[in-house]
């Protein structure tokens, strides 16, 4: 079926004879254009399998969220609701789309400027869905009345979604660009769902208050209780995102966040609450010397921090460039949820493994704090090793703050400062050798053959993958992020033009 044209044919409406001819042209499969939010409702509540909705370029002035229900594309015939240009239709107004129990659908190219009181995107109870090549520029409200979560998964069915390939930009309000939640009140994460190669950018910092994260998986009772999302979070770049100290929250368990770049961000990737996730082949640079910007904060069970390279991060304690805190409860879930659950709930960081990771002219390295009154449980049974921790310049601060902490297995790291080495108890942890690096162009610190770092890795039976450079790692390991070859690097820390809208 070819395309049908809609918006100048508004006194054929009259009768609903154009309601009809929308919903037979949709469910035969065929294409539709609207030029209106009127006409863009009704070709909505015929979809079939394959049908493609195009909304012409315009600026349209929302009312109310434009509701799209029960509708099902399949894998070989999604449905498609798309801009006719990417970057030309704009909704403003009151609200953006709201999808509810929908499967196989895909939202593309829109630009959504309209009050963040509503999500421009909430996904409810739907599955294998791709929200994609958007542009997010919500008004936030001076007084907002509630968090404005921008694009919003929730429902005890939430799964096998797809949030990719768009732009978020200018949050200054309590709430996140994307929140990858489920169903609290059935102890249901949102499970499976990927958001990747997105560009975050420009939250300004939240002077200290809470709910200005990025990103977030989960929630307070779905994390305290053990819940998994399985969410992967990958290849997005994160650019001067500070509003809160949490840039990257999991509260749930068995997520994996990789190969992200963050770059001038304020704060840390924290896995607040839940256990088993995986943070690998990330960069997280800092190049403004502004203070606070961290690394990887730890809570909870068997978490595997490897492969990632650090530089210039200037943070301290919760957003050190590594930092094992102190929690209030020692094991991985708790009862206390609903209106039992405390804002401190904590589970402190336990069997942790960090391995082959990177950190260049870094602010110290957080290893528990000294006595808490109210985190009693110290960080326990860790494991910190093969992991390069150098300085290129001086530095009052030592490499490591090592505070209470118990049952840590660190060795076999390597540590340069250029100075004398210090007679601190963390220092056994290293051996001190000028890692003979050289500065790249794009200002990484990287290995060279010399380097003492190369086949110095202590053997290890967990799998690593490949180094931060997407290169395999051989039999002889070297210690750090990095891999030495001189194979091409398939990865690099992200620009711009590899993330969202416009990318390949």
């Amino acid at each position: 079926m070819g395309i049908c044209y809609i918006g100048v044919m508004r006194n054929f409406a009259r009768g609903g004879l154009l309601v009809i001819w929308l919903a037979v042209a949709a469910r035969g499969g065929g294409t539709v254009r609207v030029a209106s939010v009127d006409a863009l409702d009704e070709a909505l509540r015929g979809l079939g399998p394959g049908a493609t909705v195009v909304l012409a370029d315009g600026e349209y002035k929302t009312t109310r969220p434009i509701l799209i229900e029960g509708k099902r594309g399949t894998a070989e015939a999604p449905i498609v609701i798309r801009a006719e240009h990417r970057g030309q239709a704009v909704l403003g107004g009151a609200a953006g789309f709201v999808l509810k129990a929908c499967e196989q659908l895909v939202l593309e190219g829109f630009v959504f400027t309209h009050d963040a009181e509503a999500a421009a995107v909430l996904l409810d109870d739907c599955r294998q869905v791709q929200v994609t090549r958007n542009i997010f520029r919500l008004q936030g409200r001076t007084e907002p009345r509630h968090k404005e979560h921008w694009v919003y998964l929730i429902g005890a069915h939430s799964g096998h979604n797809r949030v990719d390939h768009n732009l978020f930009e200018h949050k200054v309000r309590p709430g996140s660009f994307v929140f990858a939640r489920g169903a609290d009140d059935a102890l249901v994460c949102s499970q499976h769902d990927r958001i990747d190669h997105n560009h975050f950018r420009f939250v300004p910092y939240g002077g200290g208050a809470k709910q200005f994260e990025t990103l977030r998986t989960g929630g307070n009772d779905l994390g305290a209780s053990g819940q998994s999302s399985f969410t992967l979070i990958e290849e997005n770049l994160l650019e001067q995102c500070s509003g809160d100290e949490e840039i990257i929250s999991l509260k749930s368990s068995d997520n994996c966040v990789r190969h992200n770049t963050l770059l001038n961000c304020r704060g840390a990737i924290c896995l607040r609450l839940g256990n088993r996730n995986e943070v690998s082949g990330n960069f997280v640079l800092a190049t403004d010397g502004d203070p606070g910007t961290g690394g990887v904060k730890l809570y909870g069970f068997e978490h595997r921090i490897f492969n990632n390279y650090f530089q210039g991060l200037t943070g301290a304690r919760h957003t050190a460039p590594l930092a094992l805190i102190p929690g209030t409860l020692a094991t991985p879930t708790t009862p206390n949820i609903g209106k039992k659950y405390d804002n401190l709930t904590s589970v402190a960081p336990t069997h942790a493994w960090i391995a082959f990771n990177t950190w260049v002219d870094c602010a110290p390295l957080q290893f528990g704090f000294k006595q808490d009154s109210e985190r009693t449980h110290l960080p326990t049974a860790c494991t910190f090793v093969n992991n390069l921790v150098i300085r290129t310049k001086p530095q009052s601060a030592p490499l490591v703050n090592l505070e209470l902490v118990c049952d840590l297995h660190a060795h076999d790291n390597l540590g340069y400062t250029g100075e004398a080495v210090s007679t601190a108890t963390w220092v056994a942890w290293f051996r001190w050798a000028d890692p003979r690096l050289r500065r790249a162009e794009d200002g990484l610190w990287r290995l060279t053959e010399k380097s003492p770092a190369v086949h110095a890795a202590a053997e290890t039976t967990l799998a690593l993958g490949n180094d931060v450079f997407g290169r395999a790692r051989t039999d002889h390991r070297d210690i750090g992020a990095e891999e030495f070859s001189q194979e091409n690097l398939q990865r690099r820390p992200l620009t711009a033009a590899e993330v969202g809208p416009d990318a390949h």
